[in-house]
């Protein structure tokens, strides 16, 4: 889903574009203009940081999250349960920020190339990492975490309205493409000002938005409501069916596990 990836990013800024970011009218349109000027390569950039990113992320979430609920004081329950999943899941994001901002950085600079040159400003993420280390200075690396750490909700959000709906919907397909798609609704525009504010500063251009309040001031002045909902649709096509498919094994697991632990009562009992 690395293709889906980079035109959601691309498409987010569009609205605030930084540099020479071109112009698209629609995902079919970023689409083609890629293929034609970058080929296949062009809709994997950032694909390591990605993937380094995101195994990171769940390395540490996960761990931390069961750790939290056994030290959690007080009964269990959905309210605890979310509680440290937001602790978790916050710990983590601040934890890999920096590495989804190289990535951000990668697959947006592609199309922001040197005025004087048509060389490629970033060579990979360690000169990513050099480059906003020199230009930016470490704060730089976290550009963009205020709104990270909102995002951090968007996994209660998923797993209340999964709650939810599968208590009135026997199908899991239907209930996790549901909860999904209504999450992704509820945060996506936390996601377009987050990737509003990472882009670089390039000599000669207008400054990119430094804070929360100035990229959405810019975004809702530019381009309306409509502005934080740029590359949805490509972000819809890349995350539902992951999201399906994991609530699907998650609910065949949770009913092999609970068929098994009845079996062993049985036998005790007996």
């Amino acid at each position: 889903s690395s293709d889906l990836d980079v035109l959601k990013t691309r498409l987010q800024v569009q609205d605030v574009r930084i540099g020479h970011t071109p112009a698209y009218s629609s995902l079919r349109d970023a689409a083609a203009s890629m293929a034609r000027a970058e080929g296949v390569r062009g809709f994997f950039q950032g694909v390591c940081p990605s993937i380094a990113g995101s195994a990171v992320g769940w390395g540490l979430q996960m761990p931390l999250y069961s750790f939290l609920k056994r030290a959690a004081p007080g009964r269990p329950g959905l309210r605890r349960d979310l509680l440290c999943s937001l602790a978790s899941s916050s710990c983590a994001a601040f934890a890999v920020h920096p590495i989804f901002l190289v990535k951000t950085r990668l697959q947006l600079q592609a199309a922001t190339r040197s005025a004087a040159t048509s060389e490629r400003l970033y060579r990979g993420p360690s000169h990513v990492v050099a480059s906003i280390l020199r230009e930016e200075g470490p704060l730089g690396l976290y550009r963009g975490l205020a709104p990270s750490m909102v995002l951090s909700s968007h996994g209660a959000v998923l797993l209340v309205a999964y709650d939810r709906l599968k208590a009135v919907c026997s199908s899991t397909l239907v209930a996790s493409f549901s909860a999904k798609a209504f999450a992704s609704v509820a945060t996506y525009p936390v996601q377009v000002v987050r990737s509003v504010m990472q882009q670089r500063q390039l000599p000669g251009q207008p400054p990119a938005p430094t804070d929360v309040a100035a990229a959405v001031s810019a975004l809702w002045q530019r381009g309306g409501p409509l502005a934080f909902y740029r590359g949805l649709s490509a972000q819809m096509l890349r995350t539902l069916p992951q999201a399906m498919a994991f609530f699907s094994l998650y609910e065949f697991v949770l009913e092999r596990l609970n068929s098994a632990a009845e079996v062993a009562c049985s036998g005790q009992a007996s």
